[in-house]
């Protein structure tokens, strides 16, 4: 049997990470512990670091020798330390901003000033070689992640900056890569973990894992079966707004169950087979929006986390199948990935408080009559992909890649209310059908060992067909079937590396991304009978133009990873309100954004290590955008300036066979508007900047882990994002989702 000891070991001779693991979480973060036997430290002050690999473009590369901003986390590490959300891996890196919604998979990503404006969203996620992202406007795919951190991941490659060339659309502002664990082949490895918490003023939360890789036929076929169940207890109360009295406490619990089969097969030593099979699926009351008191501060309506809207039926599912073939060619590498990607988010809410009167008005009941109104929420995505690519090995100064690239969606977007007794307020349903085509390939030219140069191109043809149908008293009755809109765009890649000494990387770039074109959800002039919205929502493009260097010094005491960037994003998608109604459209010009990432590690001995991460964002309009409410030079809101992070870790020897790590870290989100300035429909209300602080202990033999942590240290109330829509009375509905209160837990872990 073998043992995953990628855990604390001190006293046994292991390797620091490469220079771009500065972003390792407290030491232990990024697949790695210190170095050097402690019987060793007196004798050299010289550190060993280890060659981190990654893929991020599409081939195996040293992470320090990626031309771009990449950074590479281990999932597993940061849910010992009780962080088992994606956005928990965005609040220790650089350049990514995460909007919590307030349910896990519930939320939005940004990177380097390119905030979520529409329903298509601008920061891709894949599994392996699979797109997980949708590219279609119709299936509310803006407004949700597969979150994975607890699925059998062994690391998380976040990129940063356009990825259009090697990754298709959606990949605007930036993307991440889970990359899932390999089946054995030779040993038998196994483990299972328990976490237990509490959230203060809120419920226990628990965590079972547990994964088995058995090696069937040794070196020729390997399988894994993996799963966990997560249960997170709530903090949000329910306050009947009736009578202003408490109901139900902790109502925003949730879970998660998770599993998945991995089958590889090496019948040579040419050729690798790999089924995979990953589900996960959440379910949850309500989400954790807290009802804010008015839009002056952040006040509940009542104590600090509470809602007047009821539990009700929320649900996420996430299904992914893939097959992928490599044959090594000897000059090169053909890889072939088949894969089927379907998602489903639903919700069923009591909407009786809010709606019930409204109802008895358009239908000319007396007040009262109306029991229930029940609202239902089901959009989802069903995807097929199929990807080939041809990679070369070097020739000489050259190397090569080259692929083709098709995908197939259909999605689903029904929306109803339905009251008791019998009315229909609305119903509304908008499938579509989404087809991409793309060829993409890029060529490095070697002048010599130090200094190489990359040139790479992507040309897309997409095509979406949009169906509309409504009826009820608020819509009306229609039955409208789009046009088909068909889309060519082009992506490119241009970057150069210079590597003057082992010790340092020097990198430029310059590349570019883009969502697709999508048709638009009509909005009918009542008077006219006339649609008054674009009919098409245009493509839009990003170019990105990015500055780097990676290093450390002479005896890797201080390493270091620094990029500036600039990003320009003309005619960007965006929802435009006409006559108080929202619906997509385009910016009339775009958005300029410059920055600054830093991320660097000090080493003072073998046993401590401190972190520091910095990001600096400034993204503003071009120009007065009357369909969304901006002006010229005003700061993208929900996109903070400053945001960073400060890392420490002490490992020590508990005794011969015993080690331990004590880790801290603080993590500092800037301040941001909730909205623009001329908003029709939302009062911009500034969200004020928060530093919070997380702690843990770990402890270990190499095969037993015992961990002890605290995250939201200092049980601080912060405000994360918050929404004040304004009504046609000039009156305001406030809510907002906060940091989780402070949360203590243990875990252990146990690998065989």
């Amino acid at each position: 049997m073998k043992n995953d000891n990628s855990g604390i070991r001190l006293n046994r001779r292991g390797a620091l990470l490469a220079t771009a693991s500065i972003a390792a979480l407290w030491g232990g973060g990024l697949q790695s512990a210190f170095a050097q036997d402690s019987s060793d430290a007196s004798a050299s002050d010289e550190f060993i670091l280890e060659e981190i690999i990654v893929t991020a473009a599409r081939r195996e590369q040293s992470l320090q020798d990626v031309p771009a901003a990449v950074t590479a986390l281990k999932p597993g590490d940061f849910a010992l330390k009780g962080m088992r959300k994606i956005g928990d891996i965005f609040n220790y890196a650089t350049g990514v901003q995460y909007r919590d919604n307030g349910a896990k998979g519930a939320g939005t990503i940004s990177a380097r000033g390119v905030p979520q404006t529409s329903s298509i969203p601008v920061f891709g996620i894949y599994l392996d070689d699979t797109p997980v992202s949708t590219n279609s406007s119709f299936s509310s795919g803006s407004s949700l992640v597969f979150d994975g951190m607890l699925m059998d991941i062994e690391r998380a490659e976040v990129i940063k900056g356009p990825q259009g060339t090697l990754y298709g659309a959606t990949s605007v502002g930036g993307m991440m890569r889970y990359i899932s664990r390999e089946p054995a082949m030779e040993e038998f490895r196994a483990s299972a973990g328990v976490d237990l918490s509490k959230t203060d003023g809120g419920d226990w939360s628990k965590v079972v894992n547990g994964r088995i890789s058995v090696p069937v036929v040794k070196d020729k076929l390997g399988v894994t079966l993996s799963g966990f169940f997560e249960d997170t207890g709530g903090y949000v109360d329910y306050l009947n707004g009736a009578t202003g009295a408490v109901e139900d406490k902790n109502i925003d619990d949730s879970e998660v169950l998770g599993y998945a089969a991995d089958i590889l097969f090496r019948p040579s030593e040419a050729l690798d087979i790999r089924l995979k099979y990953m589900k996960q699926e959440t379910d949850f009351a309500t989400t954790s929006t807290v009802q804010l008191a008015d839009a002056l501060g952040d006040d509940a309506l009542v104590g600090d986390f509470t809602t007047i809207d009821p539990a009700g039926d929320f649900w996420l599912d996430f299904e992914i199948m893939s097959g992928t073939l490599n044959y090594d060619l000897g000059w090169g590498t053909l890889s072939s990935t088949s894969s089927h990607v379907e998602y489903e988010l639903g919700a069923v809410s009591d909407q009786t408080f809010a709606l019930a009167g409204l109802v008895d008005f358009f239908d000319g009941r007396a007040p009262g009559t109306t029991t229930a109104v029940l609202v239902n929420q089901a959009a989802g995505s069903k995807k097929f992909v199929q990807e080939i690519r041809l990679t070369s090995e070097r020739m000489g100064n050259f190397e090569w890649l080259a692929g083709l690239y098709y995908a197939d969606e259909e999605t689903s977007n029904i929306q109803s209310a339905q009251a008791t007794p019998a009315f229909n307020v609305y119903a509304i349903t908008f499938p579509s059908d989404y087809s991409e085509h793309a060829a993409f390939g890029d060529v490095t030219y070697y002048f010599n060992e130090n200094f190489d140069v990359t040139a790479g191109m992507r040309l897309s043809k997409n095509k979406i067909q949009l169906s509309y149908v409504t009826s009820g008293a608020l819509l009306g009755a229609a039955d409208l079937e789009g046009d088909t809109i068909k889309d060519t765009v082009g992506t490119y890649l241009f970057s150069a590396r210079y590597r003057p000494s082992e010790n340092l990387s020097l990198y430029a770039r310059v590349a570019s991304g883009y969502r697709p074109a999508s048709a638009n959800i009509p909005i009918i002039d009542p008077v006219t009978g006339n649609d008054i919205a674009d009919p098409v929502v245009s493509a839009d493009n990003s170019w990105s133009y990015e500055i780097g260097a990676k290093g450390s010094t002479e005896n890797k005491r201080l390493s270091y990873d620094v990029a500036l960037w600039k990003i320009d994003w003309a005619n960007f998608q965006a929802f435009t309100v006409f006559n108080g109604v929202r619906t997509g459209g385009n910016a009339a010009d775009g958005l300029s954004a410059y920055g600054l990432e830093g991320s660097f590690t000090f080493r003072p001995t073998t046993s401590l290590s401190l972190t520091t991460n910095i990001t600096y964002s400034n993204s503003t309009l071009n120009a007065d955008e009357a369909g969304f409410g901006g002006v010229e030079g005003e700061q993208i809101p929900d996109l903070p300036k400053w945001a960073g992070s400060l890392q420490g870790s002490y490992m020590f020897n508990v005794s011969d066979s015993w080690d331990a790590a004590l880790n801290g870290g603080l993590r500092y989100t800037g301040s941001a508007m909730s909205s623009y300035g001329n908003s029709q429909s939302i009062l911009p209300v500034e969200v004020g900047g928060r530093v919070l602080a997380d702690m843990n202990l770990s402890v270990s033999n190499g095969t037993v882990t015992f961990g002890l942590y605290a995250t939201n240290l200092f049980n601080k109330r912060a405000l994360v994002n918050r929404e004040d829509s304004l009504l046609s009375s000039g009156a305001t509905i406030s809510s907002g989702v906060f940091e989780r209160p402070r949360t203590i837990g243990a875990n252990i872990k146990v690998d065989f």
